[in-house]
């Protein structure tokens, strides 16, 4: 009898073994199912949320303020240099203010076309500001700490130079993130 019940489940583990090799497949969604186990630590979506955390914190209490129109300046380095990374968070806080729609927005590209007619360097944010009738600047730094990217951004009212409001994330520091910090 024991002989029966081995020969019988060599049997079965044959037949499984078989029907494995044979091209019998396992079919699995990809867009869920493996999207759900292997998505990776930081993609567009992870930079999104962490940008409309930091404009969540510095739009928290500036009505006082009477804030309308405000000039995002790109991120700096330590080096006081715009890295990709920089340019990137940048244009997600961006989008991030435009969604919260607490200030109007000066547009990246008038920023730059303002830059080059005052023929400013980027030192001379208040100036700028004030050029394209806004009311605070919102710049910040990426420094790269070990563990984490460290991202601050600081909202500057651009009369007085007093900062309102300043807020700071961390980012998980993936290959990707370290390369877009070190390329300009």
């Amino acid at each position: 009898m024991t002989t029966l019940k081995s020969k019988s489940i060599r049997f079965m583990a044959l037949c499984v073994a078989i029907s494995l090799l044979t091209g019998c497949e396992i079919k699995f969604d990809p867009a869920h199912t493996w999207d759900k186990w292997f998505k990776p630590e930081t993609d567009t979506e992870y930079y999104q949320d962490k940008s409309e955390d930091l404009v969540a914190t510095i739009t928290r209490d500036v009505e006082e303020y009477e804030i309308n129109k405000v000039v995002v300046l790109d991120l700096v380095d330590d080096k006081d240099k715009v890295p990709i990374l920089g340019q990137y968070m940048s244009n997600r806080v961006v989008e991030a203010l435009t969604r919260n729609k607490t200030f109007r927005v000066a547009q990246r590209g008038e920023v730059e076309e303002t830059l080059n007619q005052l023929d400013l360097k980027p030192s001379f944010k208040y100036t700028l500001g004030k050029a394209m009738n806004a009311q605070a600047l919102i710049m910040g730094k990426l420094l790269d700490i070990g563990a984490n990217i460290d991202v601050h951004i600081a909202l500057v009212d651009i009369a007085s130079g007093e900062v309102i409001a300043s807020a700071s994330e961390q980012l998980i520091r993936t290959r990707s993130a370290v390369e877009l910090l070190r390329h300009y």
